[in-house]
């Protein structure tokens, strides 16, 4: 009897782990004072709605690369929209000569060396692997889907 629940309990706790995402944070290069944003504002900049930050400054985002959980997580909970949709946006913002999407990053510590050297950069990433070298201007609470 023992043994089946610390079975079952092995197996809930793996599938609660598979599903666990950390909140996202929304970060900028450390001396960044282009003012505050809210969620709306962040995805209007990621989807090159709105081009600048509220003082003004040309905003430059970055995403993560493909696969990766943060972009995941991203998408669903600031950008409302699954991977397939992102691209179809871009393909049309494309075929009226707008500039394609965001640059990649393929790791945190790719994001984290590039926020620190692009001092108009927006990117995101994984609450708990931003540190003292970037800014967090927004914090998006991720749910698990339980």
């Amino acid at each position: 009897m023992f043994k089946t629940l610390r079975t079952l309990f092995t197996l809930i706790v793996i599938a609660v782990c598979s599903k666990a995402h950390a909140d996202l944070a929304i970060i900028v290069h450390p001396e960044y004072q282009g003012g505050e944003l809210t969620k709306e504002m962040v995805k209007e900049l990621f989807l090159e709605e709105k081009l600048d930050f509220p003082s003004g400054h040309k905003a430059i985002p970055a995403n993560h690369a493909s696969g990766s959980p943060d972009r995941e997580a991203f998408f669903e909970y600031v950008l409302e929209m699954s991977e397939t949709r992102h691209k179809r946006y871009w393909a049309r913002k494309v075929s009226v000569g707008k500039k394609g999407a965001p640059k990649e990053l393929v790791s945190h510590k790719e994001v984290l060396s590039w926020i620190k050297t692009t001092p108009l950069g927006i990117t995101y990433i994984d609450k708990t692997k931003a540190d003292d070298s970037v800014k967090v201007l927004l914090t998006v609470t991720v749910f698990d889907d339980l």
